[in-house]
């Protein structure tokens, strides 16, 4: 009896190791329904199909899916291998920034890849996320300011008046810090991929700029 209880079950190993005893519901093209061995009258769980390395079904056969790229953990990575990749480029919509080809780079195969770049790479990307932020907000406070003028003409309060205009001022220095913040971040980040992918030493005089409150900074460095 314990022989058949113990191969009655199916077996999701995943992209990190983690193995999960089950019964599977679904193995469809893009996601893997199944309920836990230990409870299966539970709920049903959905995996994602690209997050599963292997399943062992209840007859023994086995369905593997390969190992995905994008999972590697600095660990498995012999940094000599990786660090001649040029063909890097920056992907602001991905996980970690980089691309290679087709291929989205994780984390950790990224931190490997860019070395002694990989920190500032992130504090760009950072900075990048803070200038969205910034911009949006500056969009709020303009639009709110806009209809707050309309309904300052249309109701000619004062009190309305001058909270449109608050909302006006607020919204300016929003705006330009955060178009500041989005286009130096994106070209930082996009100049350490490049430093990266044509480390051979030149000569590549960098331009940046500043906008304050009160002021304006230009810097040429070589």
């Amino acid at each position: 009896m314990f022989s058949l209880s113990t191969m009655a079950q199916d077996y999701i190993i995943k992209q990190d190791g983690d193995e999960i005893q089950c019964k599977l519901i679904e193995v469809g093209t893009d996601v893997i329904k199944f309920k836990k061995w230990s409870n299966l009258n539970g709920p049903t769980f959905v995996e994602e199909r690209s997050d599963i390395f292997m399943i062992k079904y209840e007859n023994g056969e086995k369905d593997v899916f390969g190992v995905r790229p994008a999972t590697v953990s600095a660990q498995q990575i012999n940094p000599s291998s990786v660090v001649t990749i040029s063909n890097l480029t920056y992907d602001k919509e991905s996980i970690s920034g980089l691309r290679s080809g087709n291929t989205e780079i994780s984390q950790d195969y990224a931190r490997v890849i860019m070395g002694t770049d990989w920190n500032d790479f992130e504090m760009y990307r950072e900075k990048r996320k803070k200038g969205k932020k910034l911009l949006t907000w500056g969009i709020i406070c303009r639009a709110l300011g806009t209809g707050t003028s309309i309904a300052a003409i249309a109701s000619g309060e004062i009190p309305l008046y001058i909270t449109a205009a608050g909302l006006r001022a607020t919204s300016s220095p929003l705006l330009a810090t955060g178009i500041v913040n989005l286009a130096k971040s994106q070209k930082n980040c996009k100049r350490l991929v490049k430093q990266h992918n044509a480390p051979a030493i030149g000569f590549h005089p960098e331009f940046d700029f500043g906008l304050g409150m009160n002021s304006m900074t230009f810097k040429m460095s070589f």
